[in-house]
């Protein structure tokens, strides 16, 4: 993009990205209903007791809002949030319920 070679259409998530600012969202590029967000996170064992699931993300949380991890990210494109884990839960739930009628449509199989 910056060597002029490609253009972007827009970004697929509900708002513009903070590492492109000056590409407009799908949605305001007049391309409605494409909303997607990708999402790297880390998961602890399901009986993992509340209190260190509790410490473990807080601890994440302050090293996401760290200056230089902050502006690291963003130069890779990516913008760190700051969620609880029940949000981060809800958000793996959404993409699941999203993403199984097209694997199921595809028939694909997990061995």
């Amino acid at each position: 993009m910056k060597a002029g070679k490609l253009v972007a259409l827009g970004v697929p998530s509900a708002s513009r990205s903070a590492a492109y600012p000056n590409i407009p969202t799908f949605k305001e590029s007049g391309i409605p209903g494409i909303e997607l967000n990708s999402w790297v996170g880390i998961v602890a064992p399901a009986k993992t007791p509340a209190a260190i699931v509790t410490k473990l993300n807080k601890e994440i949380n302050a090293v996401l809002q760290d200056p230089a991890v902050k502006a690291k990210l963003l130069g890779s494109g990516i913008e760190a949030a700051n969620v609880t884990p029940e949000q981060f839960s809800d958000e793996i739930k959404r993409d699941l319920a999203m993403y199984k009628p097209v694997v199921e449509k595809a028939g694909i199989k997990v061995n």
